[in-house]
């Protein structure tokens, strides 16, 4: 319930409440110091409660995966840098400044290219000692 209550409402709430026990504690025969001491704990236990209760339950079951990631970045003067960022599965070299940035697909090493595509070794090469020839 207090939940979907903004942090101004729940504030005006728990000052009406005060309120209202300062004004009927002296009915009731307590002293009004001692009910505000008491409601004061009672609400700063139940706060402390919830902010615990939230924190543990802060990592949700589903988590989106990451769609921006800077891989690495280096500063080639005080005023402008290089960055190598990832996006959507793609990299892009970033270049920037104090007043200007510009962005260009990052090229894949051929040697990746040419061990995508290189056929698999048989098992029978892996089973084979180093410097022995057939």
């Amino acid at each position: 319930m207090l939940a979907s209550l903004s942090p101004r409402k729940r504030l005006l709430l728990v000052g009406a409440l005060i309120l209202g026990l300062a004004v009927l504690a002296p009915l009731g025969g307590l002293p009004a110091a001692a009910a505000a001491r008491w409601l004061l704990g009672a609400v700063a236990l139940a706060g402390l409660g919830g902010w615990l209760w939230r924190r543990g339950s802060a990592s949700s079951r589903f988590t989106l995966p990451e769609r921006l990631k800077v891989v690495s970045r280096a500063g080639l003067s005080q005023r402008c840098g290089i960055a190598l960022v990832e996006a959507d599965g793609r990299s892009f070299l970033v270049a920037f400044g104090d007043s200007f940035a510009e962005i260009h697909a990052a090229p894949m090493p051929k040697r990746a290219i040419g061990l995508a595509r290189r056929p698999a070794p048989h098992c029978c090469a892996l089973m084979q000692p180093k410097g022995v020839v057939r």
